[in-house]
């Protein structure tokens, strides 16, 4: 997968880190993160773990995440991959395996900005 820039954050597996990333390239996570994370790119590595937001335009969980994702792109959940909470996505693929546990939207379009959740629901009339 190519990203917009070379850089590349990864939290290596016996890591343990909780607080905000906000990164121009794309995250790896092998170990455990607990937060925010907003990059072009984050791929949860099979014994990677991650709870909290996601924001970036392409997004491979083969891991665990539980939380809310917001991808404008490709989200991939790969066949050891496990996804709880809500998820607003531009494309999506779950591999035979993959669990997919959330409430999901599909974004009007894969060029719509990234909007976060609102409290009250992802399209709430209210």
């Amino acid at each position: 997968m190519r990203t917009k820039t070379n850089d590349i954050t990864i939290i290596s597996e016996k890591s343990d880190i909780e607080g905000k990333l906000k990164m121009p390239g794309k995250v790896m996570i092998l170990g455990f993160f607990t937060g925010s994370i907003n990059s072009s790119s984050l791929e949860i590595f099979k014994n990677g773990k991650a709870a909290g937001t996601i924001e970036a335009e392409n997004v491979i969980i083969a891991g665990y995440f539980e939380g809310e994702i917001a991808c404008s792109g490709l989200l991939t959940v790969a066949k050891t991959g496990t996804v709880r909470g809500r998820v607003a996505y531009g494309a999506l693929s779950v591999e035979l395996g993959g669990l997919l546990d959330a409430e999901i939207s599909q974004l009007e379009s894969t060029d719509t900005k990234l909007i976060p959740f609102d409290r009250k629901g992802v399209h709430s009339d209210k």
